[in-house]
């Protein structure tokens, strides 16, 4: 050891170590001196990135307490009883041509089986996710790295319009990927603008056929690429002057997205042979003014502005429509107007993007429902989905910063450190003060809007539903005889046909496993069925049923080999089936009649339940048999099938 003021000097290996751990430490602290510069330089795009991870909390958060609804299950069930093939894929069920939705959910059934919302809610929330830094990437290639991109993104992000869509996910599945191309096929749009590269024209494209491949509002994406180009990325005074340079000066983009359109709408028309709905002209023109009022003034207007802040749910509580009230009008459309307003006066050019935004909302979203719905349902009820609007959100979030301020053409992406963008002419303070109030608004309101709607809505009921039907398809024995009828119609409506039956619903959760029967005759025992909650119940016949047989006898006798059972009461007016319990000494058969109507009935061996299509009102049936077969009629109800409130029920109750 060493005195006390000795000099130490350690070895040589040692100092080495020493310098080495100290080298370390700069090092350390020089990364994290960059990496603070870094965020420093880039507060927006920090922000930007914080946005999009809360808003995906958020959505996550909404889609926990939904399910499954409608259109969901035919769109999932189809995927089930269709390998891959280029039928499948083209098939149109209820008019949309929706190529994308069908491969997802044939790989989502092939994966992880029929009905995981999980999984589902994750491939919705994947787009989102895709959408959100898609929007990032425009509006800083539009506008630069500055403060104000934010804003357009927030109205991307937060907006209550997308939230209903996004709880549907076969809509989710058509409109979000939408979204994405719509943002992915502008930017690389505005990269051929400013290179004239053929590879951003091959991404442009490539970003057009994804948007029609899930939705054939992608239809209208190469029109507005078109007036995005004319209207702000020309140095053309007027807009005439733009659409002309645009379309001489990028005209093989003009071929190219033309080429798509025109090859997507002749596959379209092919494939329309399958669908149940045509596209039709209106049956009238009041019908149209009314639902284009509807949908302005009470979903998109409110909306727009961080409404519609109250919803009207459906009866099941799975779906609401937009309900602002009068007062709340009011308000959306004076925000709306002075939005508009101001930006027109701040900027001349402003009034093109509003123009371009209008005329998204007239062709991708108001005409294909007044040529394919608008026949069909009530026109003011169609203008309070706000579903049909979803896409036009980011259509609004690029024309917000369209109006309000310069495209940075020509202009890198980023900026030195130390270095901005050059800043619009900056407005007035008080202008400032009322953009920031307006902000403030569209904030709150969203949040509000999106907190309403999920407190009046819940998948809970077809969550509860399918949970217990997979659970008893998972109990039941193999081959188990199920009366088949329709699902509720709340789960699935009745017009999607065989679809909305439970051998399609519930079926396909264990294919093949269970024995559907569409209409129970002759001998079946153990006949069960599903009742409202999902759960399978033994079927019993409820109605009419037979008086207790004799003191003393086991059978109802026979006199000449003919037996009569008498009812309680007469049956009731709906009767569509009845149900004989019997023993049969041999195979045979009898005949049963009922009022007018008689059903030859065969035999087997031993005690069986036997079931007849009948209808009428009866107080009695009679059972025939030619002699030879020994037959043994113990009880007989007349009515209709329903759950048994005895017997075995999968899953239990309490379970």
């Amino acid at each position: 050891m060493s005195q006390a003021g000795e000099e130490v000097h350690l070895p040589v290996s040692d100092q080495s170590v020493a310098r080495f751990e100290g080298t370390d430490d700069d090092l350390e602290w020089a990364d994290l001196r960059s990496v603070v510069t870094w965020v420093r330089s880039h507060r927006v795009l920090v922000a930007a990135f914080v946005l999009i991870a809360a808003q995906l909390a958020w959505k996550a958060q909404f889609l926990g307490h939904l399910y499954f609804r409608q259109d969901d299950f035919h769109d999932l069930d189809l995927a089930v009883d269709h390998p891959l093939t280029w039928s499948y894929l083209t098939y149109i069920g209820s008019g949309h041509l929706i190529i994308g939705l069908r491969v997802i959910a044939w790989m989502m059934v092939r994966v992880s089986g029929t009905y995981n919302w999980g999984l589902a809610s994750a491939v919705s929330l994947a787009f989102v996710a895709a959408a959100g830094l898609a929007a990032l990437r425009l509006l800083r290639q539009l506008f630069g790295e500055r403060a104000f991109i934010l804003v357009p993104l927030g109205i991307y992000l937060l907006s209550p319009l997308t939230m209903p869509d996004l709880g549907i996910w076969s809509s989710a599945m058509e409109s979000v990927p939408l979204q994405l191309a719509i943002f992915m096929a502008l930017s690389a749009h505005v990269h051929y603008v400013r290179t004239e590269r053929t590879a951003h024209l091959a991404a442009a494209g490539f970003w057009v056929a994804f948007g029609l491949a899930f939705f054939e509002k992608g239809l209208v994406l190469p029109l507005l690429l078109f007036a995005v180009t004319a209207a702000f990325l020309t140095e053309a005074r007027s807009l005439l002057a733009g659409s002309v340079h645009s379309f001489l000066t990028y005209w093989k983009a003009w071929v190219v997205y033309a080429a798509l359109m025109v090859g997507y709408v002749i596959l379209l028309a092919i494939s329309l042979r399958t669908s149940a709905a045509h596209p039709h002209a209106p049956g009238s023109l009041n019908g149209v003014l009314t639902f284009v009022g509807a949908l302005l003034k009470h979903s998109f207007a409110p909306a727009a502005v961080g409404g519609p802040w109250q919803w009207l749910p459906v009866v099941d509580g799975s779906y609401s429509f937009a309900a602002p009230t009068t007062a709340q009008l009011w308000l959306a459309a004076a925000v709306a107007a002075s939005v508009i307003g101001i930006s027109i006066w701040l900027r001349r050019t402003a009034w093109r993007a509003w123009a371009i935004l209008a005329g998204w909302i007239a062709l991708a979203d108001m005409l294909p429902v007044v040529i394919g719905r608008l026949n069909a349902f009530s026109p003011g009820v169609l203008g309070l989905e706000t579903r049909y609007l979803a896409d036009a959100i980011p259509v609004l979030a690029i024309c917000l910063g369209l109006a309000l301020c310069p495209v940075t053409y020509g202009q890198p992406l980023t900026t030195a450190p130390g270095k901005h963008l050059a800043q619009p002419d900056a407005p007035g303070q008080h202008l400032r003060t009322a953009a920031s109030a307006l902000v403030g608004l569209f904030v709150f309101g969203s949040i509000w809007s999106a907190q309403a709607y999920e407190s009046v809505t819940s998948g809970s009921i077809a969550a509860s539903y399918i949970a217990n039907a997979a659970q008893a398809v998972k109990l039941a024995p193999q081959g188990t005889p199920v009366f088949n009828r329709a699902v509720p119609g709340d789960i699935v409506e009745g017009l999607f046909g065989s679809y909305a039956m439970q051998s399609k619903v519930l079926g396909d959760i264990a294919p093949g496993k269970l024995h559907w029967i569409a209409r129970p005759a002759g001998t079946i025992d153990g006949l069960t069925l599903f009742s409202t909650d999902g759960r399978l119940y033994m079927a019993q016949v409820t109605g009419a049923p037979s008086l207790p047989r004799p003191a003393g006898k086991a059978c109802w006798p026979a006199n000449h080999n003919r037996i009569t059972v008498r009812f309680w009461r007469y049956s009731p007016s709906y009767t569509g089936i009845m149900r004989i319990g019997y023993i049969a000494s041999a195979y045979g058969q009898v005949d049963v009649q009922f009022g007018d109507t008689v059903r030859t009935l065969a035999l087997q061996r031993g005690l069986h339940t036997a079931y007849v299509s009948v209808t009428g009102t009866e107080n009695h049936v009679t059972v025939r048999s030619a002699g030879a077969t020994a037959v043994c009629v113990g009880d007989v109800q007349a009515g209709n099938l329903g759950p048994a409130k005895t017997g075995r029920i999968l899953p239990p109750i309490g379970e």
